[in-house]
C-alpha cells in the first residue's frame, strides 16, 4: 500500500511539473504574478533605478507585460520576468523555478551535454566528448552561430550595471545546461558544428539529464593553475624572494566573531609582518576566483594594502524598515522577517526622501594597519570577481600606484546593491525572486577609465588563447611577473 501511494505521489508530481513547464496558467494568472513582481521590486529593491531612469525602467515593465499572451508557456513567462530583472543590473539578482519543477526537469534528458570555454569572443569545447576533441572551436549549435548562441545563453547570469564579461565567463560553469534550456527550450538533439585540426565537422549530440551533464562538467579540462580547487587563501614567494604572491579565493570565511575570520586575520597579520621584515617591494594579490563573502574580511585585507583612512561605503540605503508584501516573503528561518525588521530599524535609521540610510555606527572608518604594505601592489582580477570581492578590488584600484591586471570584474566599481538578501514567491507560478535590498556607493575615487555602470576594469587587459589555456599557462600571473621584472 505504501509503495502504491509513493508511486501515485510521484506520478502526480510529474504531471503537476509537466503542466507547470508547458502551460497550466491563464493569462490572468500570469498577469497577476507579473504585476506583483513589479510591485515587489518597486517597494523593496533599492537598486531598481540605479543604472536606468524610472522612465526607462517603467518602459521595460510595460513592454514586457504586453508580451504576456494567452498561450505564454511557463519558460516563456520566466524569460519575460528575467528580461526585466537582468535590465536592472545587479549581480545579486536571481529568479528560481520552484523546487518541485526543478527536480523534475533535471531528471529529463533535455540538457546540452558539452562543457564549454569562452575565450577571446569564441566558444571552445572543454572536454574530449563524443568525438569532439578538447579545444575544438564551436561554430554553431542547431544552426545558431556560436556568437549568437553565446549571447542568448549568457544573458542568464546577472551582473552589476552594464557588465558583459561576467555573463560570458559563466558559460564555462555547471549552469550552462540549464541556461541553454532557458534560452532554447527542449531539443531532441544538438547539432554542433565545430572546427578542429582536421577541419570543419558536425556532430549530433544527444541531450542528457542534468546529473549526467554535471558529471561531464566535473570531467572538464582544468588547468593546473586553477585556484578554484585550492585553499581559501595562501601565500608564497614565486620565483624570487623579491615578490610576494597572496591569493584570496573567497571572503566567505565567516563574520567577525567566527573562527574562520580569526584564523584568516592571524594569517594576514603573519604575511604582512613577513613582507615588512624582508622589506619586500612588490606584492601580487590574486582574487580571480573571489565572488565575495562576509564582512569584514574584504575590508580587513584592504587595511593592509592602503595608506588612507576609509570606510565600506559613502552611503547605503534601503526602501523600507517594515518588510512589504509579507504574505509572499519566503522565510528560510523562524522569525526571519522579525529579525530583518529589527536590523533595519537599528542600522538604517536615517529617513530621507523616502529612503532609509545607514547610520554611522555601522559604517565606521578604518585606519591602515601598522604593518601595512607600502610597496607596489599588483591586483589580479577576472570576470568572476563580484560583491565583496569587487568592492575590495574597486578600493585597491582607487589607490594611486596600484596596477590591476586581468579582465573586467562582473561586480561594479562605483557601487552595488547587496548586504541583505530577500526572497519572494509569486503565488500562481511559484517562481522565486531573490535580490539584495541595500544599495550602496563605494568609498572610491572617480577614475577616467571607469564609467558609472562598469565593473572593476583592469589597467592591463590580459586574456589567454585556447592554446595557452590547454597548456596550463597562467598568462595573467606571468604578465604581472614580467611587469615587476621590468
Amino acid at each position: 500500500m505504501n509503495k502504491l501511494f509513493s508511486v501515485l505521489s510521484i506520478l502526480l508530481l510529474i504531471l503537476e511539473c509537466s503542466a507547470q513547464q508547458n502551460q497550466s496558467f491563464s493569462k490572468r494568472q500570469l498577469l497577476k504574478d507579473f504585476d506583483l513582481f513589479r510591485r515587489i521590486y518597486e517597494k523593496a529593491n533599492a537598486g531598481l533605478y540605479k543604472y536606468h531612469s524610472k522612465r526607462e525602467t517603467d518602459s521595460i515593465f510595460s513592454t514586457s507585460r504586453k508580451s504576456i499572451q494567452k498561450h505564454t508557456s511557463y519558460r516563456e513567462f520566466y524569460n519575460i520576468i528575467w528580461k526585466v530583472i537582468d535590465f536592472t543590473g545587479s549581480c545579486h539578482n536571481e529568479l528560481y523555478f520552484p523546487d518541485s519543477l526543478k527536480k523534475e526537469l533535471r531528471r529529463q534528458k533535455i540538457f546540452f551535454p558539452l562543457p564549454l570555454k569562452y575565450l577571446d569572443n569564441n566558444l571552445y569545447s572543454n572536454l574530449d566528448y563524443d568525438n569532439i576533441p578538447l579545444g575544438s572551436e564551436i561554430l554553431s549549435v542547431n544552426g545558431v552561430p556560436a556568437k549568437d548562441f553565446a549571447k542568448e545563453v549568457a544573458k542568464y547570469t546577472s551582473t552589476d550595471g552594464h557588465n558583459l564579461t561576467g555573463k560570458y565567463a559563466f558559460l564555462e560553469t555547471g549552469s550552462l545546461p540549464f541556461y541553454v534550456y532557458l534560452a532554447y527550450g527542449t531539443c531532441d538533439s544538438f547539432a554542433v558544428s565545430y572546427k578542429d585540426q582536421s577541419g570543419i565537422r558536425q556532430k549530433n549530440l544527444k541531450p542528457h539529464d542534468y546529473k549526467k551533464c554535471l558529471e561531464n562538467y566535473r570531467k572538464r579540462f582544468i588547468p593546473t593553475y586553477d585556484k578554484s580547487q585550492g585553499p581559501d587563501y595562501s601565500f608564497q614567494y614565486p620565483d624570487s624572494s623579491e615578490t610576494g604572491l597572496l591569493t584570496v579565493n573567497t571572503f566567505a570565511l565567516g563574520g567577525p566573531k567566527s573562527e574562520g575570520h580569526k584564523h584568516y586575520a592571524a594569517f594576514l597579520d603573519s604575511v604582512f609582518n613577513d613582507l615588512k621584515s624582508r622589506n619586500i617591494q612588490n606584492l601580487i594579490v590574486d582574487i580571480r576566483e573571489n565572488g565575495g563573502g562576509n564582512d569584514p574580511n574584504d575590508l580587513l585585507l584592504y587595511s593592509y594594502l592602503t595608506g588612507r583612512n576609509f570606510r565600506e561605503n559613502r552611503s547605503a540605503f534601503t526602501l523600507f524598515q517594515s518588510v512589504p508584501f509579507k504574505k509572499y516573503y519566503v522565510e528560510e528561518e523562524t522569525d526571519e522577517i522579525k529579525d530583518l525588521e529589527e536590523t533595519l530599524l537599528e542600522e538604517h535609521s536615517i529617513q530621507k526622501d523616502g529612503k532609509f540610510y545607514q547610520n554611522e555606527t555601522f559604517n565606521a572608518f578604518w585606519t591602515p594597519k601598522p604593518n601595512a604594505f607600502t610597496g607596489k601592489v599588483y591586483l589580479l582580477i577576472s570576470p568572476f570577481v563580484a560583491s565583496a570581492g569587487s568592492l575590495f578590488a574597486s578600493m585597491v584600484k582607487s589607490d594611486e600606484g596600484t596596477v590591476v591586471i586581468g579582465q573586467e570584474a562582473l561586480g561594479g566599481y562605483y557601487g552595488h546593491t547587496g548586504h541583505i538578501s530577500v526572497t519572494y514567491q509569486l503565488p500562481n507560478t511559484e517562481l522565486q525572486l531573490s535580490f539584495s535590498i541595500v544599495d550602496l556607493e563605494q568609498d572610491v575615487q572617480k577614475l577616467p577609465d571607469q564609467s558609472y555602470g562598469d565593473g572593476v576594469k583592469p589597467d592591463f587587459t590580459v586574456e589567454q588563447t585556447i592554446e595557452e589555456y590547454l597548456q596550463s599557462s597562467d598568462r595573467v600571473l606571468e604578465f604581472a611577473l614580467k611587469q615587476i621584472s621590468r
